[in-house]
């Protein structure tokens, strides 16, 4: 029996040791939870104001003659310039316009009935005729209006909370709400136009136009949230996650650009 005592001893302190492991083991580190979130939020109204007697000219006009200008071209060429300027992103990039935007505008007022000048070469012109003012314009472009591009960016929109579904019994869905402690964010679009009548130099329209992916029909994003705090929404496509500006497609900026656009054409024309 004596000779069984430093292997029993020895049993023992190993036991000992193991419990103190054990015990020293910090407990799992908590995993988020991942909600299939329901968002809503609609766009901003648009805004339109016009001057109706300034415009009546196009109606009597066959093929009314337009060119569209876009920001940071030729900046020195006319003083009222420098007050047009172009969001940009947080970090410096606009790819918004990595779409093409220009075209889809220009093919929209084509369809609308207008004849659409160059707009390379007229901004060609007033640089190689150094001209400052508007008035100057008809002469040398043959050119009724100016549609300036002046502003196109993405929208936030913050949320503290979103609803999710969950499946009860009998397959009957219950909708929660769940609050975050942190604000996340979703986006929408705006495009704003200003018209210039060429031959008086005058302003006669300002046109803003607003989207929200997620105005007629709630989104459903994925968020991924621990101890109340929640990530962006999201979508997974493979292995990438998607979120912030990129949830709304370049297919979808141009459609909205265009019917933007039309709307603008009907504007102006009606």
């Amino acid at each position: 029996m004596k000779k069984n005592t430093p292997l029993l001893n020895a049993l023992i302190i190993v036991a000992i040791f193991c419990m103190m492991a054990l015990a020293s083991t910090p407990p799992p580190a908590p995993t988020a939870s991942i909600y299939q979130g329901n968002f809503s939020y609609p766009s901003e109204k648009d805004e339109v104001v016009k001057n109706a007697a300034k415009l009546s000219f196009i109606s009597n006009s066959a093929n009314p003659t337009i060119v569209l200008r876009v920001p940071h071209t030729s900046h020195e060429v006319l003083e009222e310039d420098k007050n047009v300027k172009t969001e940009k992103n947080n970090d410096g990039t606009n790819n918004l316009y990595d779409i093409n935007v220009y075209s889809v505008i220009e093919k929209e007022l084509l369809k609308g009935g207008f004849t659409v000048r160059d707009r390379a070469l007229f901004e060609k012109v007033l640089g190689d005729k150094m001209v400052n003012d508007y008035s100057k314009i008809k002469e040398l472009t043959e050119t009724d209006f100016i549609l300036e591009l002046s502003n196109i960016q993405y929208v936030r929109h913050p949320f503290n909370s979103f609803t999710y579904n969950t499946t009860g019994r009998k397959g009957v869905i219950n909708t929660s709400l769940f609050n975050c402690n942190n604000s996340i964010f979703l986006y929408g679009l705006k495009i704003e136009f200003r018209l210039i009548k060429v031959k008086e130099n005058d302003f006669i329209g300002s046109f803003t136009y607003n989207y929200s992916p997620c105005g007629d029909t709630p989104c459903t994003y994925s968020v991924s949230c621990l101890n109340g705090n929640c990530s962006e929404p999201y979508v997974t496509q493979g292995n990438v996650r998607i979120s912030g500006i990129r949830l709304i497609p370049q297919e979808e900026i141009e459609r909205f650009v265009k019917a933007s656009t039309d709307k603008l054409v009907r504007e102006i024309m009606h």
